[in-house]
């Protein structure tokens, strides 16, 4: 059987949690131009690899580690 997919409000309590919505919202902002990340969005990706797809680490404030960590950390939670 199969695990429930991570929804998209886990998500953003999941970035509220960890102090950093704010943090990939500009990111996923800036990456992606005109966008935010949504519910239409959330449900049109993989959700399970949103950190992952959602912007380039590398060229954040917060740089690569900062978001490998919470990736890390979003897919141990999605995992279970």
């Amino acid at each position: 059987m199969g695990l429930t997919p991570p929804t998209y409000q886990a998500f953003r309590n999941f970035l509220q949690e960890e102090g950093c919505e704010e943090q990939f919202d500009l990111a996923f902002l800036l990456h992606n131009g005109h966008t935010t990340l949504d519910e239409a969005l959330w449900e049109a990706g993989d959700e399970e690899y949103i950190f992952a797809h959602a912007f380039d680490w590398s060229v954040t404030p917060e740089g690569r580690n900062f978001w490998l960590g919470l990736d890390k950390k979003w897919l141990k939670l999605t995992k279970k």
